[in-house]
This record gives structure tokens, C-alpha cells and sequence, in this order.
């Protein structure tokens, strides 16, 4: 009986064995009958998934993989140089310019994206006007900022000019801006204003030519959509002038024959283009003209009146304020009277008039009835008679025409300084540092003598057709080493020989 006891014993444990068993499967089948099921769910969408994921754009991809779980749809990024109210999302945008009272933009297909701008039209003869008398150049707002010039990479730009309503991250660009500022003369002064930007503009050196150019550009966000925005390479000019609220003088016109190269005078006083620029309103010995002669004539070129307002104020014919012998005859440069020049000739004595007194004579022109605003004032300090033809090559027949003048006696032989500022064979009264031609400078007292004269002020005086004179060599009173100097009526220079055996002359001078 042990012995079948024995072997019962396993006998039961195997069946709780087994019982435990099936409950384990039981168990264990249930979830995974669930899991399969889920599988095969799955199993027959899984193709159609992957094509709906192929077809998502790259920067859904993006979007899906920042910290948000949605596609951002939103704005561009664009440039601002006014805090966001004028957002650059073009190239038209990126050449615009911000005036003090208004934006101007460029034409082009995206020009009205830019409502609150005018679109420009301007040109050389229809420039834009500033606003205000005292607009300067850093009035005018650009993306190129000033420190910048004459160009600037737009990855510079963005830190301080890029903008994305939506906050998709940080903004990267690609791209050159170029600006370029010339005057009138087509002078580039880019880096003038780049010196002194608050420097007033100057009616004189008017219309000024902006010129904005910009490569193919890209402005770009970390993420969102859009994350770019892309412009095209273009370039556009604008033509501005400032504001005035008088009658002004740009220049006094005298001849510009020989006005370039060695002859071209100070940037100050010279513009090789349009003749002496106006040196102090206030002080009439430091303009153009100090010499004269009958019937030599100049040109004022005016701003902000017409030559028929001009006469009409001043009169045909103007008197001296101070002296006396001479006069001026006011008229409309080729009969232009709505024009803004004026023909400025000469009146005085010359060899058959009776009376040949002359006092250095002071002029004042005016702008208004009232004789408040002075626009032009110059003072004529030597006053030259010339006699036709030569002299015979002899020194003593010029001096005697001269002595016959006037009684008593008031005009002279000139000296070399009376004609020209040259230097040369062995003169040296000239400007410091220019050689043998005269320079186109204003001539100056320096403290005992005149340095320059009638040659370097009128230019080639012959072409004054109605003055009498004439090429050659004009006599003076110097004298070098026994030998007697002249001045050749050309170029101004100071010589011993004579050009041609009958080119022999001479003039006298009063003061």
C-alpha cells in the first residue's frame, strides 16, 4: 500500500499542473486575440498612410518636427526701416525711400502692395521736391543706413530691419544693397553725405540722383509657412531738389573756354559746367566779376525767379550803388524771358568815348521790389580800355596810347597781375603753385598788389565778339633780366617772345 502511495502522489500534482496551465493561456490569449485584431486593423491602412505622408511638403516636415504639432500658415518675413508700418516684401519695397511727408516706391508689378506710397515718376526735369527749406540728406530714409554707404549685405540688415509677424524664429538673408548719390554734374558725392548727412541740400547742385540698387535677395525663418520671401535683382533712380522759399544766384557765367584741366579754378569758387559759383552775398569784392571791360557780358544763373521778374525788379539798366564810369544792361539770355538766366553786359568807357572817368563801381541786384534780398552783388575795381590792332612790336607806341587816354592821366600800361595769375620765366606774383597758364579763379588784393586779373576771370577774351579785343600778346609794364614781359591773351601766360610778328598788343587798365 506504501508503494501505490507512493506513486500517487505525482500523479496529482501533474493534473494541478496542467490546471494551472490552461489558466496561464487563458490569460495570455485574450490581450493577444485584442492585439491581433489591432494588427489586422492596421495592416490594411498602413499603405495608405505612407502616400498621404509622401505627398506632405518639406516644410510640413518642418513645422511637424518643431515644438508645435501644427503646419503654421501665416506672413513672409519682409524688412522694415519705420517699425513695421512699411513692410518690404518686394523689391520694389526693398528700393523704396521714406521723405519727411510721404513714401515714394518704384514702379513695377508689385507697386500696390505699397498703398500709402506714390509711386515715382520722377526725372531730371520733373524731379521730386523735398518738403521742407530745411530737409537734409538724412531726411531721406533708405534701407541702407547711412554708416553704411555705399552698400551693405542684407544679413547686416536683419537683426535691426527684419521682421516676422508670426515668430518663426530667427531671420537669415542673402543679398547687397548699393546706394549711389550724384549731383546735377552726374558727381558722385555718395561719400559727401555719408560725412556730413545732415548737411542742407543745395538748389545749386540740383536734381540730385539717388540710385538704389539691390541683388536677387531671400529672407528666410528657422520655420512657417510661408518661410521666404524672394526678390529679384533691380535697380531704380530718383530725382529730388529741395525746397526754397527765395530767389537765389547759382552761378555767374563769364566764358567757359578754358575752364577744365590746368585752367579749372577752385572747387570752391570754379564749376567747370556752369562758371563762378557766388562766394559771400555779403562782401561784393570776393564775387565775380573784379575786372571789366566795355561790352564783355556774363550770365547769372538764377533759382526761383524768371529772367522778365529779374529785369522787371532790377530794371534794363542798373546803376552803381558806389562809384561811378560804368553801368550794367540787364536782358533775357536768348530772349527767354520765362527762362531763369540773365545776360549781365558790361557799359563803360572805352578809346572814342568822350568821358572816360572811371571810379571802381559797386553793383547790387535784387529779388524784390523792396530791395530786402540781395541776390547778387560784385564790385569792379580795374576797368580796361583796348586799342585795335598792334602796336608795331614797339613797347613805346603802347605807352603812348595809354598816356592819350584821359588828361590828367588815369590809364596805364597793366602790369602782368593785371591780366593773369600765371607763374613763369622767372614771374612768380601769380597763385602759389600755378604754373604758366592762368587758373579760373576770382582775383584778390593781397595786401599790396592784385593777385590775378582779367585773363583768368573772363577767360579767352576774344570770344567776346562785341568787346574789340583780339588774339595775341598783350604788353605790360614788368620787365625780367632787360627783357620786357607779355601776356598771351590765350592762356594767360607770362613770356618774353611775341607769338607771331603782328600779334603785338595793348590795353590800359584805371583803377
Amino acid at each position: 500500500m506504501s508503494f501505490n502511495h507512493t506513486f500517487q502522489q505525482p500523479k496529482n500534482l501533474i493534473s494541478l499542473r496542467s490546471l494551472l496551465f490552461n489558466c496561464k493561456v487563458q490569460l495570455f490569449y485574450t490581450p493577444c486575440k485584442h492585439l491581433l485584431s489591432l494588427l489586422k486593423f492596421f495592416s490594411s491602412r498602413l499603405t495608405l498612410f505612407t502616400c498621404i505622408y509622401l505627398l506632405l511638403p518639406a516644410n510640413s516636415a518642418i513645422a511637424l518636427s518643431a515644438t508645435t504639432n501644427k503646419v503654421i500658415r501665416g506672413s513672409a518675413p519682409y524688412l522694415t526701416f519705420d517699425g513695421g508700418a512699411t513692410k518690404i516684401t518686394s523689391v520694389e519695397g526693398l528700393l523704396g525711400i521714406k521723405l519727411p511727408n510721404s513714401s515714394y516706391i518704384p514702379p513695377g508689378i508689385n507697386s500696390a502692395l505699397y498703398p500709402n506710397a506714390q509711386v515715382d515718376t520722377s526725372n531730371a526735369d520733373n524731379p521730386i521736391e523735398m518738403p521742407n527749406i530745411t530737409d537734409t540728406f538724412a531726411d531721406i530714409q533708405t534701407i541702407v543706413p547711412v554708416s553704411n554707404y555705399p552698400e551693405v549685405s542684407l544679413t547686416n540688415l536683419v537683426n535691426a530691419y527684419g521682421r516676422d509677424d508670426d515668430g518663426d524664429g530667427s531671420i537669415s538673408a542673402s543679398g547687397q544693397l548699393t546706394i549711389k548719390w550724384q549731383d546735377k554734374n552726374g558727381k558722385d558725392i555718395t561719400n559727401e553725405v555719408k560725412k556730413q548727412p545732415n548737411k542742407p541740400f543745395n538748389i545749386c547742385n540740383a536734381p540730385y540722383k539717388l540710385t538704389l540698387t539691390a541683388t536677387d535677395t531671400r529672407l528666410q525663418t528657422t520655420y512657417g509657412i510661408p518661410g521666404e520671401s524672394q526678390f529679384s535683382g533691380a535697380s531704380h533712380s530718383y530725382y529730388i531738389k529741395p525746397n526754397i522759399n527765395k530767389p537765389l544766384v547759382c552761378y555767374a557765367q563769364p566764358n567757359l573756354n578754358h575752364g577744365t584741366n590746368q585752367y579749372a579754378g577752385p572747387e570752391e569758387q570754379w564749376d567747370q559746367n556752369y562758371g563762378f559759383k557766388v562766394q559771400d552775398l555779403g562782401n561784393a569784392s570776393k564775387n565775380f566779376p573784379t575786372t571789366g571791360a566795355n561790352n564783355l557780358y556774363f550770365k547769372l544763373m538764377l533759382e526761383g525767379m524768371t529772367a522778365r521778374q529779374m529785369i522787371a525788379i532790377n530794371g534794363n539798366k542798373v546803376n552803381p550803388v558806389s562809384g561811378t564810369g560804368i553801368t550794367l544792361s540787364l536782358s533775357a539770355e536768348n530772349n527767354a524771358l520765362e527762362g531763369n538766366i540773365v545776360r549781365i553786359t558790361l557799359k563803360g568807357p572805352t578809346q572814342n568815348s568822350m568821358n572816360k572817368t572811371f571810379h571802381p563801381a559797386r553793383f547790387e541786384l535784387y529779388s524784390d521790389t523792396a530791395k530786402k534780398n540781395l541776390i547778387y552783388q560784385f564790385k569792379i575795381d580795374r576797368w580796361f580800355i583796348v586799342k585795335p590792332g598792334d602796336t608795331g612790336q614797339n613797347y613805346n607806341n603802347a605807352l603812348s596810347f595809354c598816356e592819350k587816354l584821359s588828361s590828367p592821366q588815369t590809364y596805364f600800361v597793366p602790369a602782368a597781375q593785371d591780366y593773369t595769375n600765371a607763374n613763369g620765366n622767372g614771374w612768380n606774383l601769380g597763385v602759389p603753385g600755378q604754373g604758366n597758364t592762368y587758373q579760373r579763379r576770382i582775383s584778390y588784393w593781397n595786401s599790396s598788389r592784385w593777385v590775378g586779373g582779367l585773363f583768368n576771370e573772363w577767360g579767352i577774351i576774344y570770344d567776346y565778339h562785341d568787346a574789340g579785343w583780339s588774339s595775341g600778346d598783350y604788353w605790360v609794364i614788368d620787365e625780367f633780366q632787360g627783357r620786357r614781359y607779355n601776356v598771351f591773351a590765350k592762356l594767360g601766360d607770362v613770356d618774353f617772345a611775341f607769338y607771331r610778328p603782328s600779334s603785338d598788343r595793348v590795353a590800359c587798365v584805371a583803377w
